[in-house]
């Protein structure tokens, strides 16, 4: 047994120091006044979009899962950990691409964010950043998509040979996200080997790899705002996309990607009219020649035995996995929804058999076509227009500064008193009069008191 893990797990440690992972980069939270009755730190200046949009879109073309299901879900929350799925010991993703639409973000940068990361590593769900991402962000906009190739990582969990990026990130000063395209993030790939260093004692049939990809493979992940019909409001809509050809496993089995799976999001503020598409992969699955069978939305999986019945290779269609549900928050109310899935799952030695509890699902997942997608609009779907100058009588929400009066002047956005900044000019007048009248006075000759006291002291 020591033997065994020995060289995979040795691998697994050299693969955690020479590939760092990818992490999403959170939305930065509205930082909020210590005193309550301070002024705001910040606000819009002239016309602002009235565009209210938040969607997002990511897909992974490929993401290797050591003991899946293996590691209970830690959170700050007491109880929640419990109820979550369980994490995966390691996970190691290769070309992902997310697109990110949030018109409710603080930082201007953060409304519209674009990524393609040539690769991503996770430990019992944890992640630190990863080198080599192409990115776009608007605000400013971005005519131009930013193309080019990415570090292609050196581990012997995979192998690719030629890995490109393409992302791009767009936003209209006057409307804000009603422009096309609006976020766009792809990722694409000539070749891919999964698993290609098994360790000698894994009984596996193997040459090269587990799993080799020798054509082309992309992933794209696209949010925009589409037409709502019977009104001239917009939708937002999250897209995730996979293409590719054939897939090769070991002991002589090929996949050909008949259908390649598309999942799509659209919001519209509405929960009967918001809606998630889903059109499930058809993979035609033979070994050596022989075809075994056709995996889709009917016939889900396939157990394939590679050696009697001690190690079996278990291909599956990943479910669709939908969330819906209203919202109400500060800055709009309506309706989000998401859903996640999967090409095709392939598990080495499933314990599923075995009847044990605590046990991962499987040795080892490689998953193929990760997608994830999530949008949300307003009630009556996206406004594609410009606010105009503020009134005094627009009702105000619960808890936030009261507006001012009509007529009052305006009020300086500064920590001190609000009129600091006019005091502040009064007083440096002021103070340059005072400089000049005495400058411009004559010069007095000193008192003949003054004198004799000089002389008496002398």
């Amino acid at each position: 047994m020591r033997r065994s893990l020995s060289v995979p797990l040795a691998g697994l440690l050299l693969a955690l120091i020479a590939a760092p992972a990818l992490a999403q980069p959170p939305t930065t939270p509205v930082p909020g006044p210590r005193d309550p009755n301070q002024p705001p730190a910040s606000a819009p200046n002239g016309p602002q979009p009235l565009a209210h949009a938040v969607g997002d879109a990511g897909t992974g073309l490929s993401v290797v899962r050591l003991g899946p299901q293996g590691v209970p879900t830690n959170t700050i929350l007491p109880g929640l950990g419990e109820q979550l799925p369980k994490q995966s010991v390691t996970e190691f993703g290769l070309g992902l691409a997310s697109a990110q639409v949030n018109t409710e973000a603080f930082l201007s940068t953060e409304r519209v964010v674009t990524q393609a990361n040539p690769f991503g590593f996770a430990v019992a769900g944890r992640s630190p950043q990863s080198p080599g991402t192409l990115v776009q962000t608007a605000i400013p906009d971005n005519p131009q998509p930013t193309n080019g190739g990415l570090p292609i990582p050196e581990t012997p969990l995979a192998k690719l040979k030629l890995l490109n990026g393409s992302v791009h990130a767009r936003w209209d000063e006057k409307v804000g996200p009603c422009v096309s395209p609006l976020a766009t993030a792809k990722t694409s790939l000539a070749g891919l080997e999964v698993l290609s260093a098994l360790p000698a004692e894994v009984p596996l049939p193997v040459k090269t790899s587990l799993i080799s990809i020798p054509d082309a493979f992309e992933a794209s992940s696209v949010v925009k705002l589409v037409d709502l019909p019977g009104s001239k409001n917009k939708a937002v809509e999250s897209t995730s996309t996979m293409r590719a050809v054939s897939v090769e496993l070991a002991g002589g089995i090929k996949i050909d990607v008949a259908t390649p799976p598309t999942l799509t999001a659209t919001a519209t503020g509405d929960e009967k009219t918001s809606t998630i598409t889903y059109t499930a992969p058809v993979l035609k699955v033979s070994q050596n020649g022989k075809e075994l069978g056709t995996l889709d939305a009917a016939h889900p999986t396939i157990d394939i035995p590679l050696l009697l019945d001690l190690v079996v290779i278990k291909l599956q269609i990943a479910g669709l996995n939908e969330k819906k549900a209203a919202f109400t928050g500060t800055g709009f109310s309506g309706f989000q929804l998401g859903a996640t899935a999967r090409m095709l799952d392939v598990q080495v030695l499933p314990t599923d058999k075995l009847k044990l509890p605590n046990l991962p699902t499987a040795l080892a997942q490689i998953s193929l076509g990760e997608q994830i997608v999530r949008a949300a609009a307003p009630q009556g779907g996206v406004i594609c227009g410009t606010s105009q100058p503020p009134q005094t009588n627009v009702p105000q929400q619960p808890g936030a500064p009261a507006a001012p009066p009509r007529g009052a002047p305006p009020l300086a956005y500064t920590n001190a008193a609000y009129n600091s900044i006019p005091l502040f000019w009064t007083g440096t007048a002021l103070l340059l009069a005072g400089v000049v009248i005495f400058a411009a006075l004559p010069a007095r000759a000193p008192s003949s008191r003054a004198q004799g006291s000089t002389a008496d002291r002398r």
